[in-house]
């Protein structure tokens, strides 16, 4: 972590002549190992696109698995593609970055909170319905079996 901090605060000077907002994208593209390994910047996209990718199988995994209960389903893999495609559909949303940082600065910022509560607000109302039909299924065996 010393040297991340050394590299980058050295790094400074010509971050300002470029105008970048990736300073760590800026850093591998400055080394070079050798006469073989003249820019590093290709292994460091593909390491970041990977991680990328890593991060939402991650999400995508733990987002069916949560979605899995709340339905109370066997088969998952319709529900792969359908959460894919909607995913997928979010994404082509924005036209380009500015558009995205407009919408992190204007929409998210104040809608985010908001939505985070009423989503939780919905799960709970969804689990109090889901336990009053358990209770209510375990009385009518009980009732059958008396």
């Amino acid at each position: 972590m010393l040297l991340e901090v050394t590299a980058l605060l050295f790094l400074i000077p010509s971050m300002s002549e470029l105008n970048n907002t990736l300073s760590i994208y800026v850093l591998a593209r400055k080394v070079s190992i050798g006469d073989f390994i003249q820019s590093m910047d290709a292994i460091f996209l593909l390491i970041w696109v990977m991680s990328i990718f890593s991060y939402l199988g991650i999400i995508l995994h733990f987002a069916l698995k949560s979605l899995k209960k709340v339905i109370a389903t066997k088969y998952e893999s319709a529900m792969v593609y359908c959460l894919s495609a909607i995913l997928f559909a979010i994404a082509m949303i924005p036209k380009n970055v500015t558009d995205t940082v407009f919408f992190e600065n204007t929409f998210y910022k104040y809608v985010s909170i908001a939505l985070v509560f009423f989503i939780c607000f919905i799960i709970l109302i969804l689990a109090y319905i889901k336990k009053k039909r358990e209770l209510t299924k375990g009385e009518k065996n009980i009732e059958k079996v008396s």
